[in-house]
Parts: C-alpha cells; sequence; structure tokens
C-alpha cells in the first residue's frame, strides 16, 4: 500500500471520528455540582432530564448545567440511585437534542470514544476499543448489572457522567470511574433506561431484598 493512499485512508477515519465527536457533543452538558472540577452529563430526553454519575453531584442544590450552546441553566434533582452510580436532573429546556442511541451490540475490539465536557473550554474526547463486555455485575448498592462494558479509553478528569460513543456517534452508555473494582466501567443505555423510569416515578430505586430480622423477647423466668 502506498504512503498516499496510507495516509488518505488515515485521514478519512480520523475525519469521521472527529465527526462522530461533534455529533456526539450536542447532547453532552457540563455538570457543576462538586467543589473541584465539574462533571459531565448526558441529554436524556428533548423535555429537560439529564443523567450523570450520583457520585459527581455532592449537593442537592445549586446545580449548574453548561449546555452545549453556551447556556447556563439551573438543574433540579430529581432522584439518585448510589449502586448503579446514576443520578437524574430536570432542566427547564424544551429544545434539547438526546444523543442518538447505538442499534447495535458492543463488541469486544470495537473503537470507541468516551466524551467529556468537564467546563467552558468545550467539549473532550478519548479514543480506544472496547475490551470487555460482560455481566451480570453485583453493585456495591445491592444492584445488579445484567450486562456491562470495559473499554480502554482514558477517563480524563471530568468525564464521569459522560457518554461512551460508537466510531458514528452513537450513544452506547455513560461512563462512571467509581463502579468497577479495577477502574471505571460503563452503563449501558437499556440500563439507564431503567433506573431513569424508577427514578422519575418514585425518587428512587425499589429493590428486592431477603434478610434476617431481629428483636428482644424476654425470657420466662422458668426459663430464664
Amino acid at each position: 500500500m502506498s504512503n498516499s493512499l496510507t495516509s488518505t485512508l488515515l485521514t478519512g477515519v480520523s475525519d469521521e471520528l472527529a465527526n462522530a465527536v461533534e455529533r456526539a457533543g450536542s447532547g453532552v452538558v457540563t455538570v457543576e455540582a462538586r467543589r473541584r472540577q465539574p462533571a459531565t452529563g448526558i441529554i436524556w430526553s428533548p423535555d429537560g432530564l439529564i443523567v450523570s454519575a450520583n457520585h459527581v453531584v455532592e449537593r442537592d442544590e445549586e446545580i449548574g448545567i453548561g449546555l452545549p450552546d453556551g447556556r447556563d441553566v439551573e438543574a433540579t434533582l430529581i432522584g439518585r440511585d448510589q449502586g448503579s452510580d446514576i443520578v437524574v436532573l430536570k432542566i427547564a429546556a424544551a429544545d434539547l437534542a438526546p444523543l442518538a442511541r447505538s442499534e447495535t451490540e458492543p463488541r469486544v475490539g470495537q473503537l470507541s470514544l468516551a466524551i467529556g465536557r468537564p467546563g467552558p473550554s468545550g467539549v473532550m474526547a478519548s479514543l480506544g476499543v472496547i475490551s470487555t463486555v460482560a455481566g451480570p455485575l453485583r453493585l456495591h448498592g445491592g444492584g445488579t448489572l445484567e450486562r456491562y462494558v470495559r473499554a480502554d479509553v482514558a477517563m480524563l478528569p471530568g468525564f464521569s457522567g459522560g457518554p461512551l460513543i460508537d466510531a458514528s456517534g452513537n450513544l452506547i452508555g455513560l461512563n462512571s470511574s467509581t463502579l468497577g473494582r479495577f477502574g471505571g466501567i460503563t452503563v449501558l443505555a437499556e440500563s439507564i433506561d431503567e433506573v431513569v423510569a424508577s427514578l422519575v416515578q418514585h425518587g428512587r430505586v425499589r429493590r428486592g431484598y431477603l434478610g434476617i430480622g431481629a428483636q428482644a423477647v424476654r425470657l420466662p423466668d422458668g426459663i430464664a
């Protein structure tokens, strides 16, 4: 293969990846809800639902959202689920563009990009491949992810709560730097849908559990 043809192919791939980041960036916001660096969120619905990582939203009030068009708006906390590291916020905006969903199953070796918008400097990205598609995964808070993805993308500061996208700019899931035991993992979009529905309806995620309860009982004098 000639050097010119190789250069043309690489330029084509590079341009397509840059286009994917640009498309995805229109659905990614800045989340200002902690003392240190802002984090990232994903526009989940046209009517103002924003999804991010629970651990980056350290307060329940005075939550700021930086939109892709430069507007700064205030968000209301709808609910949070520590077990899946998902938080749902709501802003008063009706002209939002949610990320398109990937229509193919994630595969090991597939190119992917982590997208972040941790501040006013604009969208950021890191490139890698999906290294793991697995599940179920038992979470610290008692929940279970039936499937999850791990990608070898660089989780740069402020990237938690942002999306993992495919090479076309379509959403695969939400990146969390705290869920995985040996590094961050990606919660797939269908799992997020279930958490969002529960948080919007109930303000929390209801999970069944099996346990043993105990209470003090006074022994009869004869037995004592």
